[in-house]
């Protein structure tokens, strides 16, 4: 079993400015309508390659297709022929309890469905996703799973617990993915920042604050109090383990490996908080400027683009 386990210190996210956020994205989507040219926005302008096939829009049942354009080919390869479509089914939709989606996953390299619920949708209390996956050409090492799950109501109950204050029982994110080769378990953990917590040299929104060691830990800390902003102490910790016979090769691997991958973790989570911390730092929009934003990328989305963020 290999266990890999980090700490940064991150910039805070303002509870209400998230909230709000959330319940004007919900509005516009929810001021959508449908009819014989596809999918329209509250003014009429086309959503591209979306169109509902089955059902009410936007109730239990309702079914949509979207349509995606074929990948750029890879250098010397042929280009994909025609484009392609998923298919999105709402399980529910009522925004006081929540909001369930399934999207179906059918193409040359993996077919299978992937499912994301929304509790209390007008203000967002948890998240729940599943995925199932698997390659059309079967075998044994071609099957994984995953579930995963935020609980935003005990995420902001622990970032706003006094300095001293036991964790809570569970962390307010988990997740767990199932391979043939092994299983992957991940749990993050937050509490607010200045307490005496650890901290590392991405957390600082300054340069000088880089510095290795305990004077960038003590320089973030106060290059944040002194910019006026809030900080979240974030721990995330991956544990990793081979299944049946697989155990003792993958502990082998593990253990000649320990030194490099704790090494890259690190690294990563460090460049995921640096980057989270610029651009909170750089301002975010209000969310009347976020739902302009997110309206003019759903409009100018071209069939098969990722969608909007």
């Amino acid at each position: 079993m290999a266990r890999l386990h980090h700490t940064v210190t991150v910039a805070a996210l303002d509870r209400s400015w998230f909230e709000e956020c959330a319940a004007l994205l919900l509005d516009v989507v929810e001021s959508t309508r449908t009819g014989p040219g596809g999918t329209l926005l509250e003014g009429g302008e086309p959503v591209p390659g979306v169109r509902l096939v089955r059902g009410r829009h936007l109730r239990a049942g309702a079914r949509y297709t979207v349509t995606q354009a074929p990948a750029p080919p890879a250098p010397g390869r042929a280009p994909q022929a025609g484009a392609g479509t998923l298919t999105v089914g709402i399980r529910e939709w009522r925004r006081s309890t929540a909001i369930a989606v399934e999207q179906r996953v059918a193409s040359a390299d993996a077919a299978g469905r992937v499912t994301l619920r929304i509790r209390t949708p007008d203000r967002p209390s948890g998240l729940e996703a599943a995925c199932t996956l698997r390659s059309p050409a079967g075998g044994f090492l071609q099957r994984i799973s995953g579930r995963a799950r935020c609980d935003l109501a005990a995420w902001w109950a622990a970032v706003a617990a006094p300095p001293g204050a036991l964790p809570a029982a569970r962390p307010p994110v988990s997740a767990r993915a199932r391979h043939p080769l092994g299983r992957a378990d991940l749990s993050i953990t937050v509490r607010p920042a200045g307490d005496g917590a650890r901290r590392t040299g991405a957390e600082a929104p300054e340069a000088g604050a880089r510095k290795a060691g305990k004077d960038a830990r003590k320089a973030g800390a106060e290059a944040w109090e002194a910019a006026g902003v809030g900080a979240w102490e974030v721990g995330v910790l991956v544990t990793v383990r081979g299944r049946a016979l697989l155990r003792p090769p993958a502990a082998l691997a593990l253990l000649l490996f320990r030194i490099p991958l704790k090494r890259a973790f690190r690294q990563g989570i460090d460049e995921a908080a640096a980057r989270w911390n610029e651009v909170v730092d750089a301002g975010l929009p209000s969310p009347g400027e976020l739902r302009a934003e997110f309206t003019e990328a759903v409009v100018t989305r071209r069939p098969g683009d990722p969608g909007p963020g």
